[in-house]
């Protein structure tokens, strides 16, 4: 295999098992075991399994329901984006998407450095003219 084959396998390793893990955590989140979820969607414990596996891929359907279960976006749950909330909620209520990029970033932040952020943000509304 050439070195650019192996570089697209590993990205599209990476990015599978970001998915895998995602559907786990969001599961986990919401307190839902394998069967609960499932019944959700309904699709049986194994198939959940397989999700988180990476053995067996959701349809677009299935991902479109696991987003409303989750409160997350599609985008989020396959690993496009680490924003969680789905665009278009922000975008209702009145939020830019450089608004919604700095909310999720600031939320990220440990409290210290949430501090600072703060600190440069009323410095640069404040004191520059």
């Amino acid at each position: 295999m050439s070195r650019e084959t192996n570089i697209i396998i590993l990205i599209r390793y990476k990015k599978a098992v970001g998915f895998m893990k995602r559907i786990a955590e969001l599961r986990k989140e919401k307190h839902l075991n394998q069967i609960g979820l499932g019944l959700k969607l309904n699709v049986s414990q194994k198939m959940i399994s397989a999700y988180e596996s990476g053995a067996h891929q959701p349809s677009i359907d299935t991902l479109i329901q696991m987003s409303n279960i989750f409160g997350v976006s599609v985008d989020y749950i396959i690993g496009n984006t680490d924003i969680r909330t789905p665009v278009e909620k922000f975008l209702k209520d009145g939020l830019t998407s450089n608004e919604i990029e700095l909310l999720d970033i600031f939320k990220e932040l440990d409290n210290e450095k949430q501090q600072k952020a703060l600190g440069i943000l009323f410095a640069l509304k404040y004191y520059e003219k």
